[in-house]
């Protein structure tokens, strides 16, 4: 059996390793997302202005809330357990934005879903006007569903994995947690999850039946290829938030139960493990996208391309006429 002080350095050292390569795999994947994303032959289509938000939106949680986490979580220096205001507000922030980024992609779902339909008129509200529409609503609902977060959270004295009490910024005890525990799981995984299956199925159902619409050839393989894109998308999404929500939800239940310093290591292993594989679903998307869609990586290498041509049109060579 380990000993506390071997669990509690597994789990730094997997929490530092693991959001090390978060963050090189984000920071390069998302910039390049934002780029392809805007270029001409798939900005004119509404899943990709959804990918292309969700890009930004993950953009903060990769230059942001990642290093943040990690200098909390690997070296005890946290901003949210010096001040009520810095606490209440980081973490509202923090969760908020990472749930926006997930509900964008539910919303390229039901783009699709619309966008495949035999009924014209409903194959028309797949606009650009809908999805800017539909971006803004969601970005101003899901803060408010995490909003009771600046009422509830609060700096309180904690016994970590090491056995010392020290200050840390958490919901309130009894039933606020446990009602947090569920509704994180819930407006976080289980709800925009469920909802991206169903809308996937109705999708590849409309296409099954209603294969001879007729759009031309280029329309139909962007189409095609931006419906991979999001079904891999929303397999790892489901994959690296559940556990995670779940384990949010046993904490949640035993909140009040008298645990050992060995029970509360083991806790620490368990959330470090769950929480930075959440990260993958906002940090991979490009990974997915490049794996998936020939025409994301023709956009990606055609980016590539001109800038390796701007770069030897920039440099003239040195005259060395004596």
């Amino acid at each position: 059996m380990l000993s506390i002080n071997e669990l509690n350095q597994a789990a730094s050292t997997f929490f530092l390793v693991v959001s090390i390569v978060n963050f090189i795999l984000g920071s390069i994947g998302l910039l390049v997302n934002v780029i392809v994303f805007t270029r001409p032959i798939l900005r004119r289509e509404p899943c990709s202005l959804y990918f292309l938000i969700s890009s930004c939106y993950n953009l903060f949680v990769v230059f942001i809330v990642m290093p943040t986490r990690v200098l909390s979580n690997s070296y005890s220096i946290s901003l949210s357990n010096l001040n009520d205001g810095i606490c209440k507000f980081e973490y509202f922030i923090f969760y908020a934005t990472r749930a926006t980024s997930i509900w964008l992609i539910l919303l390229a779902c039901i783009d699709r879903f619309l966008h495949s339909s035999s009924k014209e008129s409903i194959r028309r509200i797949s606009t650009l006007k809908t999805a800017k529409i539909s971006i803004l609503i969601t970005s101003l609902i899901v803060p408010i569903l995490y909003s009771h977060m600046l009422f509830y959270y609060e700096i309180a004295n904690v016994t970590n994995q090491y056995g010392k009490v020290n200050p840390q910024c958490n919901g309130q005890k009894g039933f606020y947690r446990t009602f947090f525990g569920f509704c994180h799981m819930v407006v976080y995984s289980i709800c925009p999850t469920l909802f991206m299956l169903l809308f996937g199925f109705l999708t590849l159902r409309n296409i099954r039946q209603h294969r001879r619409i007729r759009v031309n050839q280029v329309n139909r393989r962007a189409k095609s290829q931006l419906l991979r894109m999001l079904t891999t998308q929303v397999i790892v999404i489901i994959i690296a938030t559940l556990p995670f929500s779940l384990y949010q939800l046993y904490i949640s239940f035993t909140g009040n139960v008298s645990k050992t310093t060995y029970q509360v290591a083991q806790d620490n292993l368990a959330a470090r493990i769950t929480g930075i594989m959440t990260y993958f679903a906002h940090s991979t998307s490009f990974y997915l996208y490049t794996l998936t869609g020939s025409i994301f990586r023709k956009e990606v290498y055609r980016i590539c391309h001109r800038c390796f041509h701007f770069h030897r049109n920039f440099i003239r060579p040195i005259d060395t006429e004596p």
